[in-house]
């Protein structure tokens, strides 16, 4: 079967048969134990304030892996998000400082009501996976975490 969509559509994209090279600037392997998830890579203050809100649902090996310049005590909110998720920072060295279990969404509240979940330690990165994944892993602070950019 042949789909036809039209200039900058293809068969192969339809199919998520995308260019490797490209889906390696946008995501990346992260692993922690025997965690291990896909991760959308996202660099920029839009990105990284949007996150995950809008979307329904994420597949259960995926992820968002935040990316900042500086390590800091980085917040994170669960603004239009529609489901829980686990939060985890990740220090300079790759090594988890802080850990949210189940960040549930907010649904009602406004912008100045919602929680804003923070490390006790600075981090570099910030990884949101389904909630629920941590404790399955057992991750704990202290945790190895492997990805490479």
């Amino acid at each position: 079967m042949l789909l036809i969509f039209g200039k900058g559509f293809s068969t192969a994209s339809y199919l998520g048969l995308q260019n490797q090279t490209q889906q390696r600037k946008d995501s990346v392997s992260v692993s922690a134990k025997a965690l291990i998830i896909q991760a959308k890579v996202v660099t920029s203050p839009g990105d990284r304030k949007k996150g995950l809100s809008g979307l329904d649902s994420l597949p259960l090996n995926q992820g968002m892996l935040f990316v900042f310049e500086n390590k800091g005590t980085y917040g994170f909110w669960m603004k239009d998000m529609e489901f829980a998720i686990d939060i985890i920072w990740i220090d300079e060295n790759k090594n988890i400082v802080d850990i949210v279990e189940n960040a549930a969404p907010q649904p009602g509240k406004k912008e100045k009501e919602l929680t804003v979940y923070k490390p006790r330690n600075d981090a570099l990165y910030v990884l949101e996976v389904n909630a629920g994944l941590s404790n399955l892993n057992n991750l704990q602070i202290g945790d190895k975490v492997a990805f490479e950019l």
